[in-house]
């Protein structure tokens, strides 16, 4: 095909995007016609215009439909984001304050300590609404359908360079320490010092399988040559198994600043034993066009000097000391340390 031409793009409509990602759901022309109430060769029409001003073809044509190709998915991604800042535009535009919204993904962990501070902090100099959402493993997906703004949250070591590269940020903030936790009348509660074979005999809470919580302790005890650990009750999540350590001689792992909240409480015991760190750090994830907003530019300037303070070092987190992105590229936060 030819190079792109501005004045051809100029030309597309927001029809022309909503067919793209609706032929990525569906698969077809005929169902993504019927799905956006146009006849199909309007719907074919749309797509040879949108990939004539786009100077490739986006989709591979077989006899089942369509299938998106490298230049499709590429498309589809800025697409995306131009269809959600869209959203959030009307979204915003129709509150009642008329303020902007900044939706922050973050994880469980998160909101035992580290969220504390920073958002007092960002909060006091801006108006926006901050839309905290909660999750785990679905974050990154969620960024990548512009569902968020920014996340702080984990990302697998394999894919950071494959994001970078794809004009997101990557920031590392912090690591995760997990520990081992106790009613504060189990037996080992009173105990300096433990090794997992102690902990071995005991009956476990721990989130279901895949979490990582629970995925740190069963790598312990085979390293140590132990069975796995044995199970008395699942939860969907460390927060709902916290609680349901008094009472009981079960054992449970969790983060430790989530830990240490429980412990001042009087809920739980730490236990004197380590658990090794097999988990990639917390870290600030963001797409770099992202970054031209202002509220989550001063986000960001807000965490990196959050965790340059000597204060947090009560939360028992080893930082990842942050630095401010060049004013060479403004934009883009540093590379991965």
């Amino acid at each position: 095909m030819n190079r792109p031409s501005a004045s051809a793009i100029n030309q597309l409509r927001i029809r022309h995007l909503r067919l793209i990602e609706t032929l990525v759901s569906t698969g077809s022309l005929h169902k993504a016609a019927k799905t956006l109430h146009v006849s199909q060769p309007a719907a074919s029409a749309m797509l040879q215009e949108t990939e004539n001003a786009l100077g490739v073809t986006l989709f591979d044509r077989t006899r089942r439909g369509v299938v998106l190709n490298a230049h499709g998915t590429v498309a589809l991604a800025r697409l995306r984001t131009v269809l959600s800042e869209l959203g959030m535009l009307a979204e915003e535009l129709h509150t009642t304050a008329s303020f902007p919204v900044l939706r922050i993904g973050t994880l469980r962990n998160a909101f035992f300590g580290v969220l504390q501070t920073f958002l007092p902090d960002f909060l006091s100099q801006t108006n926006c609404r901050v839309d905290l959402i909660e999750g785990s493993n679905d974050l990154v997906n969620r960024l990548q359908r512009n569902e968020l703004d920014c996340m702080i949250g984990r990302m697998p070591t394999a894919w950071i360079e494959s994001f970078r590269n794809r004009g997101f940020i990557y920031h590392p903030l912090y690591e995760i320490d997990m520990c081992v936790l106790a009613a504060p009348s189990h037996p080992l509660a009173r105990k300096r010092k433990l090794t997992l074979e102690e902990l071995a005999k005991f009956e476990w809470i721990i989130p279901r399988e895949g979490s990582n919580s629970r995925h740190i302790l069963t790598a312990a005890l085979a390293a140590a040559g132990l069975r796995a650990p044995r199970i008395r009750i699942e939860t969907s999540s460390f927060v709902f198994t916290l609680p349901l350590l008094p009472g009981t001689e079960c054992l449970t792992v969790a983060p430790r600043d989530a830990g240490l909240h429980q412990q001042r409480l009087g809920i739980v015991r730490i236990l004197p034993i380590k658990l090794p760190r097999l988990l990639t750090p917390v870290a600030f994830i963001a797409q770099q066009t992202a970054m031209m907003n202002p509220n989550i530019r001063l986000l960001w300037e807000t965490i990196r000097k959050a965790t340059a303070r000597s204060e947090l070092a009560p939360l028992r987190l080893r930082l990842v000391r942050v630095h401010a992105p060049s004013r060479k590229n403004s934009i883009n936060a540093p590379g991965v340390h």
